[in-house]
């Protein structure tokens, strides 16, 4: 896993969770409350972090799409003070609570430059956000993104561990196409409370500050 660090000197800390095959700039206009240093996670080829989260008072965890899953297994020692899953679950690669296993095994045996652009249409569901989306800094390499999900497809398999930290949100966009849905609904309902947004899979685009994703307000 790679990470990057923003030290603004704070007491409290921000865990972000990236989706698969997304750079950190996707989150580089979020603002940070005052007292909150910030952490990116992102390129789960493998998952182990050295970074010392025992320096902070307060940690709030915010996981995008396969970032859940991610998360869940980084993050489980760490006490946190909130932690909000967006357009993902504990099982991603699931009929009933994810991406249909079809889908997810058809994206692994089929992903070349041209299906990846039509993914990232599909995640940022407007041409607008997609062309801002193709400019964005540090965006990984075809073969990065190819080696991520052939790495999660196979971590996936044998890891279907779920409830590892206990989730306090759940944001959907009502227009995922990626997670469907309905099969996030299906997954949240009886874990956390759940709050819809009008939009795709890519969401942050609507948001300007890091407390949005937590609690809707600066």
């Amino acid at each position: 896993m790679k990470t990057q660090y923003f030290d603004y000197h704070g007491q409290h800390l921000i865990v972000y969770f990236a989706g698969w095959g997304t750079p950190p700039s996707a989150v580089g206009h979020l603002l940070a409350p005052q007292n909150y240093d910030v952490l990116l996670c992102y390129d789960y080829r493998q998952l182990h972090c050295e970074f010392d989260f025992t320096a902070y008072r307060q940690i709030r965890l915010v996981a995008w799409s396969m970032g859940v899953w991610a998360a869940e297994r980084v993050m489980a020692p760490c006490a946190l003070t909130s932690a909000t899953a967006i357009n993902g679950t504990g099982l991603p690669c699931d009929d009933r609570f994810g991406i249909p296993r079809d889908i997810f095994a058809a994206t692994v045996v089929g992903l070349n430059a041209a299906n990846r652009l039509k993914f990232e249409r599909r995640m940022c569901g407007n041409q607008q956000t997609f062309s801002a989306y193709q400019q964005l800094a540090a965006r990984p390499t075809q073969a990065q993104i190819e080696a991520e999900l052939t790495a999660l497809y196979q971590a996936l398999q044998q890891d279907s561990r779920t409830d590892l930290i206990d989730w306090t949100h759940a944001l959907i966009g009502n227009k995922d196409k990626i997670f469907p849905a309905r099969n996030q609904r299906r997954y949240w309902q009886q874990r956390c409370p759940i709050r819809e947004i009008d939009g795709e899979h890519l969401l942050f685009p609507q948001f300007h500050h890091w407390a949005q994703c937590w609690d809707g307000t600066e």
